[in-house]
């Protein structure tokens, strides 16, 4: 089955939920953004860092920085301020040094719920979704991202320390570089792979290069391919370069 199409697409009608682990620097933010670049709608992307695009609006498109807290920061989507029936891209960075900070990014998140059919880019969810501590709105997106048909990618180097929900909910892992051996255990047990199988298959990537677990791929029966997990080589230099440049 998979959760692609034939094309290698997502279908935002149902929405997913993909997650991307791996150290600094090790293409898993590269990966997101390319999935965020290719979605057709309205989107919204949580910058934890500040760093991560886009910056600035492709042609077509319209990209809109929001500010504020919890108290000041719109409960629905700004549609007033849409140009000329254009995409819009909302753009959040907070601030993490805010007693406020979580549920500042959790109003947001709670307008993209409330919104519906939009795509949610988070970067470094591991502070937005702690196993600890996780906010009302980012446990609905969650547990009922289908039903807003929500698509959620989300990007974080230790799944370790995440709630469990964001890997038990994932459509699609992918797997960069990722040295911590608990981490790696993390990531098998949720997908139902053996830890010593997953181990090798992470150490024998190349730099650059990930593992794509598909959650939704049947087991294989015969001589079919088993598409559940994949190797992958690194994205083409030209492709890192067009997503370098948003």
């Amino acid at each position: 089955m998979g959760t692609l199409n034939s094309r290698g697409e997502i279908d935002p009608a149902k929405g997913v939920v993909i997650l991307h682990v791996g150290k600094k620097r090790s293409g898993k933010s590269k990966m997101a953004l390319l999935w965020f670049e290719s979605y057709p709608y309205d989107r919204v992307v949580i910058d934890i860092n500040g760093t991560d695009g886009p910056h600035h609006a492709a042609p077509g498109e319209q990209l809109v920085e929001l500010h504020g807290t919890v108290d000041t920061l719109p409960t629905k989507w700004p549609e007033e301020l849409r140009e000329d029936g254009k995409r819009m891209t909302l753009r959040y960075h907070p601030d993490m040094g805010s007693p406020t900070y979580l549920e500042d990014v959790d109003a947001v998140l709670g307008m993209a719920y409330r919104t519906g059919r939009v795509c949610v880019l988070i970067h470094e969810v591991g502070l937005v979704a702690k196993s600890s501590k996780t906010p009302p709105h980012m446990l609905r997106i969650l547990q009922s991202n289908r039903h807003r048909q929500l698509t959620v990618l989300m990007c974080c180097p230790r799944p370790l320390t995440v709630n469990p929900l964001v890997l038990g909910q994932s459509d699609l892992v992918y797997v960069f570089e990722l040295p911590n051996r608990a981490d790696r255990e993390t990531v098998a047990d949720a997908i139902g792979w053996d830890r010593d199988d997953f181990h090798l298959a992470v150490s024998e990537l190349p730099a650059h290069g990930y593992l794509r677990a598909d959650t939704n791929e049947n087991r294989p029966e015969g001589d079919e391919p088993d598409l559940r997990l994949v190797s992958c080589p690194p994205l083409p230099p030209e492709v890192v370069a067009q997503l370098d440049r948003l």
